[in-house]
């Protein structure tokens, strides 16, 4: 498991609409500190592969919540 991964999933499973703000942000926050150390080369194909998925559900999840 990916260090960011937890925030990714409890934003995912969040079924309290008041909350998915916090956990969205939450999750996008910890997805972008990695992708800065990823960017300066410590990374693998697999994690990156993971967090364009992780990405896409956030932003699908965004699109419910702020619609």
């Amino acid at each position: 498991m990916y260090g960011w991964e937890e925030s990714y999933k409890n934003a995912m499973l969040e079924t309290d609409r008041s909350r998915l703000p916090k956990r969205i942000k939450a999750a996008q926050t910890a997805i972008d500190h990695r992708l800065e150390e990823i960017n300066t080369g410590h990374d693998s194909r697999e994690e990156r592969y993971a967090i364009q998925d992780a990405l896409a559900g956030l932003n699908v999840l965004r699109r419910e919540v702020f619609s």
